[in-house]
């Protein structure tokens, strides 16, 4: 006779006394399981909002494992190979439909102790203590074994899912970014698909892990391995404002990264400025960011930032760790760039400041001239005036039109809103 692992042998003549005692329960099947519903549902709020084909679908699993325990049971059995892979195929099943897993773990353990009450109620008469013990024995030691089963399987499938749920939005994100996505319809059947949403507008980065770190250029041959530039994408990712999580909606992304033409790119909800700039110092990095980017302006946008990192000198580099969509616009222009656009440049850099004629004729003529009292001599007005001009100025645009490159974007803007 086989036994329980761990257990001892059953007392003589208690096998027919079990396999009566069975037979009773089974009769009684319905009304059993039933409790056991009833319990899962009271005591565990996930199991408390199922559906009618998950309702029917733990009701069946309920079934079995009792039937299979009850069997066990009589016959001093142990659970065998094809068991445990029913019960890992159920794990990997709850992590498929997103069923937490310390929630389905304790249904298990409700449903036990459900048992233990239904038999003390109305089945203990005829067993033995030894019998009522071995019965427990065979439950705990299912319970045991099952639970080991379910979460091996449930973490494995999570793994596999997440994997390729990973690799489905890193490709979602390659396609946006080269244009390959550009049906509105045709992106939200795949969103759709992977149970995502893009929110409105969000923030591309475009991090060179070749590039400057201290003002120099990389070495003349080099250039970023893919495992540079993912780690360049990951660090970025870290800068996503835990403001901006909070407030994402369920399904809604917060963030993507990926690598692509050696580079690493993140597609995240908001960027926390000072915290991307701390990163991107740490670490050595240097970048472009762009806000305010949508699923319709990605390919541009995403072409203007690789170019625009590739193509500004190490002086830029040392100036502005992380170029913005003005910096982006004026690399362009000055570099003849298929997507420059002069409009762009000056709606870009200037902003509003483009309808203030006062702010634009002093901006030229502190660009011309050495320090705000020469500028208010050409422009007949105090020094004071001039000063308070650049200061809102640099508040509006978030540069200092003392520094060398930012004295150039704001000329090449200039030229730019001059155009007929």
């Amino acid at each position: 006779m086989r036994t329980v692992q761990g257990s001892v042998p059953a007392a003589p003549g208690s096998a027919a006394d079990r396999r009566s005692a069975v037979t009773r329960i089974l009769k009684d099947e319905t009304a059993v399981v039933d409790a056991f519903m009833a319990a899962v549902a009271r005591e565990i709020p996930a199991y408390a909002n199922l559906d009618a084909r998950q309702l029917e679908e733990v009701r069946s699993i309920i079934v079995w494992t009792l039937r299979r325990v009850l069997e066990l049971w009589a016959v001093d059995g142990v659970l065998e190979a094809e068991d445990l892979r029913m019960f890992r195929g159920v794990g990997a099943v709850r992590a498929r439909d997103a069923r937490p897993l310390a929630a389905v773990l304790r249904a298990y353990r409700v449903a036990a102790l459900a048992f233990f009450e239904r038999i003390g109620d109305g089945f203990a008469d005829g067993l033995s203590a030894g019998d009522i013990a071995a019965l427990a024995r065979v439950w705990l030691t299912v319970l045991d074994q099952s639970s080991e089963a379910i979460f091996d399987g449930y973490e494995s499938t999570g793994r596999i899912l997440s994997e390729d749920r990973e690799r489905s939005l890193r490709g979602l994100l390659a396609d946006l970014l080269l244009g390959r996505q550009s049906h509105a319809g045709t992106l939200r059947a795949r969103l759709r698909e992977l149970d995502a949403q893009l929110p409105p507008s969000f923030d591309l980065l475009v991090v060179d892990p070749a590039g400057s770190t201290a003002g120099t250029s990389a070495p003349t041959g080099t250039s970023a391995t893919a495992e540079d530039a993912e780690r360049a994408a990951s660090v970025v990712v870290a800068a996503l404002d835990a403001r901006a999580a909070g407030e994402a909606a369920d399904l809604e992304l917060t963030s993507i990264h990926t690598t692509m033409d050696g580079v690493g790119v993140a597609l995240v909800k908001a960027v926390d400025a000072q915290a991307l700039d701390r990163l991107m110092t740490g670490h050595g990095l240097t970048g472009a960011l762009l806000t305010g980017a949508t699923a319709a302006t990605a390919p541009r946008d995403y072409r203007l930032a690789v170019h625009g990192v590739r193509h500004a000198s190490s002086l830029v580099r040392a100036e502005r760790r992380v170029l913005d969509r003005g910096d982006l616009e004026v690399v362009a222009l000055v570099t003849g760039h298929p997507d420059a656009d002069p409009a762009r440049v000056a709606a870009t850099v200037l902003g509003h400041l483009t309808g203030e004629a006062d702010t634009l004729r002093t901006l030229d003529a502190v660009l011309y001239s050495d320090g705000a009292t020469a500028a208010a001599a050409r422009l007949h007005v105090h020094p004071q005036t001039v000063r308070y001009r650049m200061r809102r100025l640099a508040a509006a645009t978030g540069r200092d039109p003392r520094t060398p490159w930012n004295r150039f974007v704001f000329r090449t803007a200039l030229l730019a809103a001059a155009r007929p």
